[in-house]
C-alpha cells in the first residue's frame, strides 16, 4: 500500500478476524491467507469494520480467489480486490483494484553496479604482502659484504646477520601467511605421561608350563591393592631375608605395580633396612 501512494499506512495484526489489518489516513486493508475462497460475508464484515463516517478506500487481499458474489459486493461498495503471492507479486481482480494499480508512480530505474567499478581490489592490493615478504626474506642476503653494517669484530658481525636474518624472515613468513590464509599458532601443550599397569596373565589351569606358585611371591602379589606401606614393609622384608633387588622388583611387576611406584618401594626399603 505504500507503494501505491499510502505512504502512511501501518500494518496492525492481532485483531480479531473482522478487524483492519493495515491502516492508512485515506485507506484501509484487510489481508486473508486461506485455501478457500473468499466469499460475500467477508467483505460485509470488512465494509462493517469500518469507522462510521469514514470515506478510506477499502482493499482486500487474499492468497486464494473471490466469488462471483464477492466481486459483485465488491463493484457495489467500491472495495478493491487483490490476489497475491508469497513472492509479494499482486494482481487485481476488480476496476478498483486495477485504478489504484494503474495510479502506482513508476519506479526510478535501478542502477546496476559493475563488478569492476564496485571497488575491486588491484593486483597491488591483492599481492602487496607477498612482494613485500619476499623482499624481506631475500634481505639479508643483500646486507652481505656491506662495510657500513658489518664493521667487525667478526664475532659482533655474526651476531648481526643473525639478528637481521630472524628479523626480516619472521615479518616476510608472517606476512605470506596471512596472504595464503595459513594460520599459525603459538600454543604449546603440555606432555604428559602415564605408566598404566600390565595386566595379569595367569596361565589355565593344567596347562604346560603354568606357573609354580611361591609362598613369598605370592605374598607380595597379595599386597597389590594394599597401601603403599605395606607393599615397602614386605620389600624390605624380603630384601633381609636375601632375595635379590631385581627378584623382588620382579615380584612387585607380577603384582601390577608400575614401574616408577616399584622404584620408590625397593629405595624406601633399602632405606628401612639400612636404618635397621
Amino acid at each position: 500500500m505504500r507503494h501505491w501512494g499510502y505512504g502512511d499506512a501501518t500494518a496492525s495484526p492481532g485483531g480479531p478476524d473482522s478487524g483492519i489489518d493495515v491502516r492508512a489516513g485515506r485507506a484501509l486493508g484487510q489481508v486473508k491467507y486461506q485455501a478457500a475462497q473468499v466469499g460475500r460475508p467477508e467483505l460485509q464484515r470488512f465494509v462493517g469494520a469500518r469507522p462510521y463516517g469514514s470515506t478510506a478506500q477499502l482493499i482486500f487481499f487474499t492468497g486464494s480467489d473471490y466469488t462471483t458474489t464477492a466481486v459483485a459486493y465488491a463493484r457495489e461498495w467500491d472495495i478493491a480486490l487483490f490476489t497475491y503471492r508469497l513472492d509479494g507479486t499482486m494482481t487485481p481482480v476488480n476496476d478498483a483494484a486495477r485504478r489504484i494499480h494503474r495510479a502506482t508512480p513508476s519506479p526510478a530505474p535501478a542502477t546496476v553496479h559493475r563488478p569492476e567499478t564496485a571497488g575491486a581490489p588491484t593486483f597491488w592490493r591483492r599481492n602487496w604482502g607477498v612482494v613485500v615478504g619476499v623482499s624481506l626474506l631475500m634481505a639479508p642476503l643483500g646486507s652481505i659484504g656491506d662495510e657500513r653494517t658489518y664493521t667487525g669484530p667478526l664475532a659482533l658481525d655474526i651476531v648481526k646477520f643473525i639478528g637481521i636474518l630472524l628479523g626480516c624472515w619472521s615479518v616476510g613468513a608472517l606476512l605470506l601467511a596471512a596472504r595464503f590464509g595459513v594460520r599459525l599458532s603459538l600454543r604449546t601443550r603440555p606432555f604428559r605421561a602415564a605408566f598404566v599397569p600390565r595386566p595379569r596373565t595367569d596361565p589355565a589351569p593344567g596347562a604346560v608350563g603354568a606357573r609354580v606358585p611361591r609362598p613369598a611371591r605370592d605374598r607380595v602379589a597379595a599386597t597389590t591393592g594394599a597401601s603403599r606401606e605395606e607393599q615397602v614393609a614386605e620389600a624390605a622384608r624380603l630384601l633381609r631375608s636375601g632375595s635379590k633387588p631385581h627378584h623382588v622388583d620382579r615380584i612387585l611387576k607380577d603384582g601390577g605395580v608400575g614401574f616408577l611406584d616399584r622404584g620408590h618401594i625397593l629405595n624406601e626399603a633399602k632405606k628401612r633396612n639400612r636404618r635397621s
